[in-house]
Formats: C-alpha cells, structure tokens, sequence
C-alpha cells in the first residue's frame, strides 16, 4: 500500500473506496491524505448519517497512525452524538457503573446543598435574633458540623431560644465538645 498513490482511491466516487486511501501512501504524507479523505468524503455523500458514518471511519484510521483531526467548520454539521465511538463510549460508561455514580455524585450534592443551607439559615436566624457578632461567633462552629440531624436540631433551638445564654446552654448540652 505503501507504492500506491492515496489519490488514486481519493479519487473515486464511491465513499469506501476513498477511504482506504487513507492506507495508501507514505506515512510522512497521513496527515494531508486525511484531510483530502474527509474533504472528498463531504464532497460525496450528502445525506448527514452517511458522513457520521465516514467521519467515524476516518477517525479510527487517523487514530491507528496516530494522527489527530482537527476538527474545523465543514460545510455540514454533524451530531458527536451518534457518532459510534460516542456511542460505544456511552455504553462502556454503563456498563462500568458512571450512571450509577452520576446518580450518586446528585445524591452527596443535594446532601451538600442541603447542609449549607440549613448552615446559612442558622446564621441568619442567629443574626436577626441575637446581631450580627453572636452569629459570627457561631459560624466557625457551623463550619465544623457536617451532621445534617445535628444542624437541624440548633435550627430548631434557634428559634425556640428566647436569649443567646438559652441558645448556647442548648448546644452545648446537645454536644459538650463543641464550644461557642
């Protein structure tokens, strides 16, 4: 393949058969018969799948001499999506566990989320309550809480608090090694 000149395949009107002139050639010359391949291959076909298809092709030939495509405007766009590496990397993902861990990594962020805010309306309430110092002093304590029962419960003291002395007699019988 070697001896036979790549635009002797780039020439032909038959998708297949221009692609393989990604094979023919020299390799110092890969780089600039691929990009011939792909433009003629646009050239060619016109329906959208069909490109994918070829595309797809081409990029698994430019991968075995480990050349990368640089993907530029083409005069058709075409869907990554239904691309067969895209598609075989979705299923490899599944089959390996990453939706399972998708779900997961939603899962710890609601929890996330849900510990800040419980966090940062503690603060607030501490603020309206008792000023803007007292719930300074709180906050470095807050920081240290990653228990969203824990957090639950000084919001619910919070509000039953009538003075900041109730407030803290209440969170530290409720957890005597933390201090405010």
């Amino acid at each position: 393949m070697k001896k036979i000149d790549p635009d002797v395949f780039i020439k032909s009107d038959k998708p297949e058969e221009v692609i393989v002139g990604i094979l023919a050639g020299k390799f110092k010359d890969k780089p600039q018969t691929i990009e011939k391949v792909r433009k003629r291959i646009v050239e060619i076909v016109k329906d959208e799948k069909e490109i994918a298809k070829y595309i797809d092709s081409i990029s698994f030939l430019a991968g075995l001499f480990d050349i990368k495509i640089e993907v530029k405007p083409m005069p058709i766009q075409v869907d990554i999506r239904k691309t067969f590496l895209y598609k075989w990397g979705e299923e490899e993902g599944e089959k390996r566990g990453f939706e399972k861990g998708k779900q997961e990594g939603l899962k710890e962020g609601k929890q996330e989320g849900l510990k800040e805010g419980l966090k940062k309306a503690i603060l607030l309430d501490a603020e309206a309550k008792f000023g803007l110092s007292k719930a300074r002093k709180i906050k470095k304590l807050l920081n240290k809480i990653n228990d969203i029962n824990r957090l639950e419960k000084i919001k619910r003291e919070i509000i039953r608090a009538e003075t900041w002395e109730n407030f803290v007699r209440s969170i530290k019988n409720s957890n005597s090694k933390n201090k405010i």
